[in-house]
């Protein structure tokens, strides 16, 4: 029932007061009050719903030995935090991009890419510790808080009330959990909470200066990701440098810790370094997935991104969507009728008509969204090596008639894949070998051939071109990875 506006009244400001205290409990690992109007059990469920996205949408890197190194790692340096109680994870994602990000209530993932240009356990202790940091000064839950008080309204009623968390788009977040973009001051308060458990997990200090030197020298060099890299996360690595080597001088300056590279390197020998074509790449606009044994073909000046659960294009015009995916049901009819019978989807008009010698059916559909925009598309369900796949484009219901013979070529074009070298593409690969003599980085590419030029040995490295190596140093080289011809 609605109440009249006449009946309600502000709050005294002494209940204001009581409100503001019980809301900004004192963090036990900064010692500041914080604004915080998420339970730790609201913001555990908030972070495992996440997580749960990250690995459909992302994939884990499948090196079982390699994750349960990482989660060792994680786990100890957790177990000394202020915030041991937490269902800490640690995985790396299958992604190229440098980058490490945390989830609220201790979900924390590392990408392959960054793990591939650390050079010692110390310096992935280093990145898990400044991850570690964000979930013990509650970060995120503190974020969401502030967005809570600044929209009311729903946003606060969605975390208390689960019932209506799926009409709003506050609690929506999924995978923007990930995004979410700390404040510098929270990215310092990291940095030092991160030293802080390196210590206490007695790692050499230094290696969190290595770090920003690396980070630093990366760049914006991250593309070709659906993760955002380090840098678009996380401010000016040239400066948190600077402040950690302060930091290190005023605690006494830098024990004689672990260090672990020679470990660390025997742990990363082999994993995969950039993009891995297995995983589908594009030739062109044509889509080639050589595990799958199928290629596709986009609109030309389309914009396309391969990613773990579908690979997709965007029309220059940014009004129009052609997506492929895996279909749950064991047939194109099961698939159809699957589909079809979903709530706010109107089928149009169906067929029977074979692509490429594949079974198929076809259907025209419309769609209303939550906003109440009307959609229209068209959809193909295809049966291949044992799969059903599920090809659909769809527009704004006006546009429909513009893109209609574009979404007719573009579905009908799914076909077996038969080049044989599309089809024995492999993924560069990390190879670390130790050097029998001393030498200088150009000196080892030139003995050790690589795949990437010896500036990015440099980086991955964390040595100059011309600097000497002493002899029984490990050293990265990148193997593999020679792509088709286009």
């Amino acid at each position: 029932m609605r109440r009249s506006m006449r009946t309600l009244r502000p709050l005294p400001a002494v209940a204001l007061l009581a409100l503001s205290v019980a809301s900004c409990p004192v963090n036990p690992a900064t010692g500041e009050r914080q604004l915080i109007l998420i339970s730790e059990r609201q913001e555990i469920e908030m972070g495992r719903e996440g997580a749960k996205q990250v690995e459909a949408v992302i994939g884990l890197y499948d090196d079982p030995d390699l994750q349960a190194y990482v989660d060792q790692i994680g786990q100890e340096l957790a177990a000394k935090s202020e915030r041991p109680g937490l269902p800490w994870s640690f995985k790396v994602v299958d992604d190229p991009v440098v980058n490490a990000f945390a989830l609220p209530g201790g979900f924390i993932y590392v990408t392959r890419g960054i793990l591939g240009h650390f050079n010692s356990e110390a310096e992935l202790a280093a990145v898990v510790g400044h991850e570690i940091g964000h979930v013990t000064a509650r970060h995120s839950a503190e974020q969401l808080s502030r967005a809570q008080v600044a929209q009311l309204g729903v946003g606060v009623g969605a975390v208390f009330v689960p019932e209506i968390a799926q009409y709003s788009d506050f609690l929506n977040l999924g995978l923007n959990l990930m995004f979410l973009k700390f404040s510098r001051d929270d990215e310092r308060q990291a940095d030092d909470l991160g030293l802080r458990y390196m210590s206490r997990g007695s790692y050499d200090l230094r290696e969190m200066v290595d770090v920003f030197t690396m980070l630093g020298q990366v760049g914006e060099a991250a593309g070709g990701s659906g993760l955002p890299s380090w840098l678009s996360t996380h401010p000016d690595p040239g400066e948190r440098r600077e402040r950690m080597e302060r930091a290190i001088a005023e605690a006494g300056g830098p024990s004689a810790g672990t260090v672990g590279r020679d470990r660390y390197l025997q742990r990363i020998d082999g994993i995969v370094f950039g993009e891995n074509p297995r995983q589908g790449f594009f030739r062109g606009a044509t889509f080639l997935h050589p595990d799958l044994e199928f290629q596709f073909e986009f609109p030309t000046d389309w914009q396309m991104q391969n990613m773990p659960h579908a690979v997709a294009g965007l029309s220059p015009q940014e009004d129009a969507i052609i997506q492929l995916t895996l279909a749950e049901s064991s047939s194109v009819d099961a698939a159809a009728r699957s589909f079809l019978s979903q709530s706010g989807i109107r089928a149009g008009s169906t067929s029977s008509q074979s692509v490429n010698g594949l079974p198929a059916r076809w259907a025209y559909f419309g769609a209303t969204t939550q906003n109440g925009s009307e959609l229209r598309g068209l959809v193909v369900f295809l049966g291949h090596e044992g799969r059903v796949y599920q090809i659909l484009g769809y527009t704004i219901a006006d546009r429909m008639g513009t893109y209609d013979a574009v979404f007719q070529r573009s579905l009908a074009s799914f076909d077996r894949l038969t080049d044989p070298a599309a089809l024995s593409v492999q993924p560069r690969r990390i190879e670390v070998l130790r050097l029998d003599r001393a030498m200088t980085l150009e000196e080892f590419a030139e003995r050790h051939p690589s795949t990437v030029p010896t500036t990015t040995l440099a980086l991955i490295n964390g040595w100059d071109e011309g600097a000497a190596i002493p002899v029984g140093e490990r050293l990265k080289r990148v193997v593999g990875g020679v792509m088709p011809e286009q």
